[in-house]
């Protein structure tokens, strides 16, 4: 990244972390523009890299920086980072973003099936709509590649324990509650933000 840019940041994220973004953002980042883009998006990668190429493509023309809130969601993410004017947190996706790399490996290996409280509520549209899964090919699929569902408690939305049951039921798997602090999300926009120069843009 170039230390002479003096370009406005805009960022560009993934509307799974809007709730806690909006949460962070007052004390830390209150100037900066925000558009969040649908979390569905990620069920489409194709769909999700063009979308996203697009409006950094718009956000060049008007002559702003551009930091994208994403993991490696899509093929196509490397190749938009790389972009001048444009960077990326660093993170392989949403979970490690939230909970910091290491805490993210340590619980997939217990064989967590991680859900945002943004995607807690639609998980019937997610299994049944986005990945045309029944309850029994749900169960199926769901039970040999996890072991729990993990619900990711930032403590900005209260915990859907309703939606959290059905999903339970659903898939075969029990669930738990994780509570987690926003300080590694923090950290890893804020790491970014460090390599613009022009801070004062959005603080």
């Amino acid at each position: 990244m170039s230390s002479t840019l003096q370009q406005p940041v805009v960022a560009l994220c993934c509307a799974v972390f809007q709730a806690e973004i909006e949460a962070l953002r007052q004390g830390n980042w209150p100037g900066m523009a925000i558009r969040y883009q649908s979390s569905m998006l990620h069920m489409k990668p194709e769909k999700l890299a063009s979308h996203l190429d697009r409006l950094v493509e718009e956000e060049i023309r008007h002559g702003n920086t551009i930091l994208l809130i994403y993991g490696d969601c899509c093929m196509g993410m490397a190749a938009l980072a790389s972009k001048p004017g444009v960077i990326r947190t660093r993170g392989n996706n949403c979970c490690d973003l939230l909970l910091g790399r290491e805490e993210y490996r340590k619980l997939s290996h217990t064989g967590a099936f991680f859900l945002f409280p943004e995607w807690a509520k639609r998980w019937h549209r997610i299994f049944s709509v986005e990945l045309g899964l029944n309850q029994t090919n749900a169960a199926g699929l769901m039970g040999d590649m996890h072991r729990k569902l993990v619900y990711l408690d930032t403590g900005v939305l209260p915990v859907p324990a309703t939606e959290l049951q059905e999903c339970s039921d659903y898939c075969g798997l029990p669930w738990e509650i994780l509570q987690v602090s926003l300080e590694p999300l923090r950290a890893a926009i804020q790491q970014a933000l460090n390599t613009i120069t022009s801070v004062e843009n959005f603080e």
